[in-house]
């Protein structure tokens, strides 16, 4: 089994593990009084703008405590990198919510918000529509679709009740075949994943290769394996309007630094 079955499959069993505990009834209840409650009804952070507005590119900044491949990569906790992201030029802050490979939770996308003024973007594997309802609860303004590991259908059904529940939504690609189920599925913002998940090695070209095929109206995310400046210069070229960026920023010496190096700001 490679890792990305292996990973989905220990999402199913978490998955009806939540639901055991808080029914999808009882979650899309608390999603309705949620909103009847909510004081600022005006209070949603747009990525798409915010990547729009971080021009000549947006960039996303991950919180990103470990992954699979590189095991952790921080000493620092998640409140600790909030509190640099806050501070810096990042456009979207990413925080990695999977708890198993990637020592995430989504109890952290709440206190993210509170400390970052950026859209908070939730990184997971959603195959579930109560995982839409969860991010509702947990205070994100978008959150991650893979194209791979979905039907057309079930992207397009997953897309259509975020927007329902005012969320964005990006969905990630890594072929042609996902970006025909995003493109039938009407995405707006499309994420190009330089990394195979299923071999986990990484081209620069994946973007370049599958740009290209994208209509110019779609917000186009480069994703993983982006170091340094230069590789920002050769993905601008392809057309793109954003990065997301985790590791290369997470183990740099200074954050806001790093960040500006990639934008290429002072």
């Amino acid at each position: 089994m490679d890792l990305l079955k292996k990973i989905i499959a220990t999402k199913k069993r978490e998955i009806e593990k939540s639901k055991k505990k808080k029914s999808l009834v009882q979650i899309q209840k608390e999603c309705r009084e949620y909103f009847k409650n909510k004081k600022n009804k005006n209070d949603f952070r747009s990525l798409k703008q915010a990547i729009i507005n971080g021009k000549p590119l947006g960039l996303i900044a991950e919180i990103k405590l470990a992954s699979p491949s590189a095991g952790q990569l921080t000493n620092l906790g998640y409140i600790d990198i909030a509190r640099q992201y806050a501070k810096s030029k990042a456009d979207v802050v990413s925080v990695l919510t999977d708890s198993t490979y990637f020592n995430g939770q989504i109890a952290y996308l709440e206190k993210v918000r509170k400390i970052c003024p950026q859209p908070i973007f939730r990184k997971d594997f959603i195959i579930d529509s109560y995982q839409i309802y969860e991010t509702v609860l947990a205070q994100a303004d978008a959150y991650l679709l893979i194209a791979s590991v979905l039907t057309a259908k079930e992207v397009k059904n997953l897309i259509q009740l975020g927007k329902k529940l005012g969320l964005e939504c990006l969905v990630e690609i890594h072929n042609e075949a996902d970006l025909k189920k995003a493109l039938e599925a009407n995405a707006e913002i499309i994420g190009i994943n330089n990394r195979d998940l299923k071999t986990m090695k990484i081209n620069l070209d994946t973007t370049e290769k599958l740009a290209k095929l994208i209509p110019k109206e779609k917000i186009i995310i480069s994703e993983s394996g982006i170091n340094m400046h230069g590789d920002v210069e050769k993905l601008l070229k392809r057309g793109i309007n954003g990065i997301l960026v985790g590791t290369a920023i997470i183990k740099s010496k200074n954050m806001a630094n790093k960040i500006n190096e990639l934008k290429k700001l002072k």
